[in-house]
């Protein structure tokens, strides 16, 4: 059975995990937390095991915020699976924030080649390694210290299985402080006792890990707990011994619950984590799509939607839970271009200059924050739905230092520089608009109505992979037209605007019609050059010009669906807004979507960082091992 969990909070999320499932003609069940995902269920078509009886108010929301809920709730997710194993069902378990382009079962069940051991395995679990080498060579960095990844689980109906589920629950239940469902199963797994992070004090430690090795009777514990290769049961048949060639599978003592569970390790190249998938983006490197991709180590999720996470499977085309009103609707949008030429990357050259490449990422990004700036002034005053350029980065974001820019697990996989994703640049909630604008809506996660709107209201966008959705939407993908400004910039007439290459589907439409004065004599002004061509028309308006201007010169071209201009265009296009409010919106709009505060930490200055802190703690923006982004950029003034 193909099983997630979920409340109400992250509707859309389960939504678009069930979708996924259904398509490739798995069992789902959903373990429904609360009445709104029983509801769901039911409206939907999907099996459920209604487990509301244990909802708490926190469902609402989406609870990955707060440790508590997340620690309760991860209490509820084994209460639910415990029955459904206990019934003889074999359980995939993942998270809601997981998507599934292909079936696990032929991989669960050993039919793979290279995989044979996994038909004996207990326990399947993902991992947060990022080296796809170690990965290979280790069987899934198992002796590493990262952890292994309980976002993605498979669960055998065994004794070992199930006893392995019911002491994960204990330790959640007795949890503290920071401790969730992966910490917890990660001590389980490596022969800690119970509440080892914060509920044990050293003693404890030390007493449990006497008790631990006389139960398990297998000698001294190894790195990550008291493990083993497994090569086969005591008695065992040429069937049930390990496959030479396979991925190996570990026999693992849990103390005091099971002394022999079976646990093998999903490889990341096919069940990818979000850092291998989004960031250093493995499948372009190995050709080879994931069965499974789960959302982690993303920025921009908010305790009333999970923006980053959707905005992430949004840009890879993995978002089925759209409708197709909201996807496509009736607005006209700017389409952004980045015409900056991207350099390579700065050579490493250790320790003459640690912070080479964190400068040139920050550097690269202030340029591109601020040519964005006016990308959104300008969809702003011609109230068009911004499309985002595709984004590069020549350092990873981490909430830790970084090797050379990179995570250090990653370092000889993770180009530089990368297609990054949204919340590398701007965090995609501020898009959505304050808070207080979010609560308004009449469901979480919904965008405004209007790019000119109250600037709290935010910004109305498309991420680059939207573009690639428009072949059944010809109405709007082949109404297109590409804006510039002319080479006489202000000696040209004010407002004046030529085309070029005009295509018949613009030129046949009927724009609105304005019969005052000042459009009839804009009117004049028009030349229309027919020749062929497949791009659309090319619509030229002096530079310089004021928000007023640019509307009344386009305002024959409102039919236009899609108006592609580039970032230096943009730019060079308006210079400022002749209502002094509107300047004041856009400045406004504009502190809102960039604030954004990061510190580019290299670990190679680890020593360094060590000596400064103990001599006593520099205050924030002066401390030598940080390279800081961002300021915020600049927007049209009033004129």
């Amino acid at each position: 059975m193909m099983m997630t969990y979920a409340t109400g909070g992250v509707r859309e999320m389960l939504h678009n995990w069930v979708l996924h499932v259904q398509r490739l003609g798995l069992p789902v069940l959903v373990a429904a937390m609360d009445k709104a995902v029983v509801s769901m269920a039911v409206e939907k078509h999907f099996d459920c095991l209604d487990w509301s009886h244990t909802a708490t108010g926190a469902d609402r929301q989406y609870v990955r915020g707060s440790f508590d809920g997340f620690r309760a709730l991860g209490v509820r997710k084994i209460d639910a699976l415990l029955p459904v194993l206990r019934a003889g069902v074999h359980v995939v378990l993942s998270d809601v924030d997981c998507v599934w382009s292909s079936s696990p079962l032929p991989m669960f069940h050993g039919q793979i080649s290279g995989f044979e051991d996994f038909a004996h395995a207990d326990l399947l679990v993902a991992t947060d390694c990022m080296d796809p080498e170690d990965d290979h060579r280790n069987h899934g960095c198992y002796h590493d210290t990262v952890d292994k990844n309980t976002g993605v689980l498979a669960v055998r109906a065994t004794p070992n299985g199930i006893a392995a589920m019911a002491e994960w629950r204990i330790r959640l239940a007795v949890g503290q402080k920071d401790e969730q469902d992966q910490t917890t199963f990660n001590d389980l797994l490596d022969g800690n006792g119970r509440g080892h992070r914060w509920g044990m004090d050293g003693w404890q430690r030390s007493e449990f890990m006497k008790f631990a090795t006389e139960w398990c009777r297998r000698g001294p514990k190894v790195s990550r707990g008291f493990n083993r290769l497994w090569e086969g049961d005591a008695e065992a048949t040429s069937a049930t011994r390990h496959t030479p060639g396979s991925r190996r599978v570990y026999d693992v003592c849990l103390p005091n619950s099971t002394r022999h569970a079976r646990v093998g390790v999903f490889p990341i190249a096919d069940v990818a984590g979000g850092h291998t998938f989004f960031v250093q983006q493995l499948h372009t490197l190995t050709g080879k799509w994931p069965m499974a991709v789960h959302a982690t180590y993303q920025f921009g999720d908010q305790q009333d939607y999970p923006f980053g996470k959707r905005q992430r499977f949004r840009d890879w085309g993995m978002w089925l839970a759209d409708d197709d009103d909201e996807l496509v609707t009736g607005s006209r949008y700017l389409v952004l271009e980045d015409d900056a030429p991207l350099e390579p990357r700065k050579a490493w050259v250790g320790e003459a200059d640690y912070h080479v490449r964190g400068r040139q990422h920050v550097d690269h990004l202030e340029r591109l924050r601020q040519r964005l700036a006016y990308g959104f002034a300008l969809a702003r005053a011609l109230n068009r739905t911004v499309v985002l350029p595709t984004l590069w980065c020549y350092c990873d974001k981490f909430w830790h230092r970084l090797s050379q820019c990179a995570i250090s697990n990653a370092l000889n996989s993770q180009p530089l520089p990368f297609v990054c994703p949204l919340d590398h640049v701007i965090d995609p909630t501020w898009f959505h608009g304050q808070g207080h604008a979010r609560a308004r809506r009449p469901r979480p996660g919904m965008l405004a109505d209007r790019v000119d709107g109250p600037y709290d209201e935010g910004l109305p966008f498309r991420g680059r992979y939207w573009l690639r959705q428009l072949g059944s939407h010809p109405r709007i993908g082949l109404a297109v037209a590409t804006l510039s400004s002319s080479a006489h910039s202000e000696a040209g007439i004010p407002g004046k605007l030529q085309t070029r290459n005009l295509a018949l589907l613009v030129v046949t439409r009927t724009a609105p019609t304005d019969t005052s004065r000042e459009a009839l004599e804009q009117r004049k002004l028009l030349t229309h050059d027919f020749v062929a061509g497949t791009d659309g028309p090319h619509l030229q308006v002096p530079s310089g010009r004021s928000d007023v201007q640019l509307r009344q010169a386009l305002q024959p071209y409102e039919h236009v669906r899609l108006l592609r201009v580039t970032l230096s265009e943009a730019q060079r296009l308006l210079k400022c807004y002749e209502s002094s409010s509107e300047a004041r919106a856009m400045k406004q709009l504009g502190e809102m979507l960039f604030q954004h505060s990061w510190c580019y930490r290299p670990a190679e200055m680890t020593p360094e960082w060590i000596a400064v802190d103990r001599a006593g703690k520099p205050r924030r923006g002066d401390e030598p091992w940080c390279v800081w982004g961002f300021a915020n950029p600049t927007v049209p003034e009033v004129c």
